[in-house]
């Protein structure tokens, strides 16, 4: 008896572990993110946790990586070299390999957020008054890759592109909120607003058939959900309870939602079905993680 059980029991581990590697094929791809520890640097890991590294390393801040469609180089934010960390904010590229770095915005303003349109022709990026504290006041821009050809799109933030380019889902302050849901065409026209609450919603990215948006809403305090709303502004709904969740990425193919969440501690990184089920930790190794991307 003792030994039907035991083959039971190793034959569900099994199981599992196959379980467990079939998804990891499935989901593929390459995650990146930033971490705090010690100061702002962007990172790499894969799906299953694993070769978790740091894309390269420097004295100044860098944030909100973004890998490029062909998978080249790697978008950010950061400090630029020879100035004070966290003085100010310009769109930098660096190869992913951690070569090359370059920055490729230079206003007074503070430039965040950089997004590769789905061809990798241009990218687009918030641009605001130095400081921070009139994020309201922010604008979308896009510029291309060499730096050139700077063009403001539309006032909003988080600008997030369909998976054709054709449309760019952002968010802009209202009457009711200082950042409510819209989705406007790749010049910025016609914009279209999805949500009317008096909560700060951030989009996150597209589902990978242009059908759903992922997106965080605000709340209370410190108070943050994930929510998918679909495109034309119907079917919203709330995946996250916990209070503390933030909107990251959709998986290649669609079928798994990246977040991030506080619940454990500290912010880490964590996936889900794309209906909210199974909602678990990236990785067993504890590690801060913020605004991720997955490519």
């Amino acid at each position: 008896m003792r030994r039907v059980l035991l083959l039971l029991a190793l034959s569900a581990a099994l199981g599992w572990v196959a379980a467990a590697s079939g998804e990891q094929q499935r989901l593929g791809g390459l995650i990146l993110y930033w971490s705090d520890d010690p100061i702002p640097q962007i990172w790499a890991i894969r799906p299953d946790g694993s070769n978790r590294h740091r894309i390269f390393r420097t004295r100044q801040n860098s944030k909100r990586p973004r890998l490029s469609p062909d998978r080249a180089w790697v978008a950010f934010d950061g400090t630029p070299p020879g100035k004070p960390p966290l003085s100010e904010f310009r769109i930098q590229l660096v190869r992913a390999d951690g070569t090359g770095r370059r920055t490729i915005t230079h206003s007074e303003d503070w430039e965040i957020d950089a997004q590769w349109l789905p061809d990798g022709s241009r990218l687009s990026f918030l641009r605001m008054p130095a400081g921070g504290q009139e994020w309201t006041k922010s604008e979308v821009w896009t510029i291309r890759p060499d730096g050139t050809d700077p063009r403001r799109i539309l006032l909003g933030s988080s600008a997030r592109w369909s998976p054709d380019g054709a449309k760019l889902a952002h968010s802009a302050p209202t009457l009711e909120s200082d950042g409510d849901l819209f989705v406007a065409n790749q010049d910025g026209t016609d914009p279209r607003r999805l949500t009317t609450t008096h909560a700060i919603e951030s989009p996150a990215a597209w589902s990978p058939d242009g059908k759903k948006i992922l997106f965080t809403r605000y709340g209370e305090g410190t108070q943050a959900y994930v929510f998918v709303i679909d495109a034309d502004g119907t079917h919203l709904k709330r995946l996250t309870r916990a209070g503390t969740d933030e909107a990251g990425a959709w998986s290649p193919d669609g079928g798994t939602i990246l977040f991030t969440s506080q619940r454990a501690g500290i912010r880490q990184l964590y996936l889900m079905n794309a209906d909210g089920t199974h909602q678990r930790l990236l990785s067993r190794k504890p590690f801060r993680a913020y605004e991720p991307s997955w490519r």
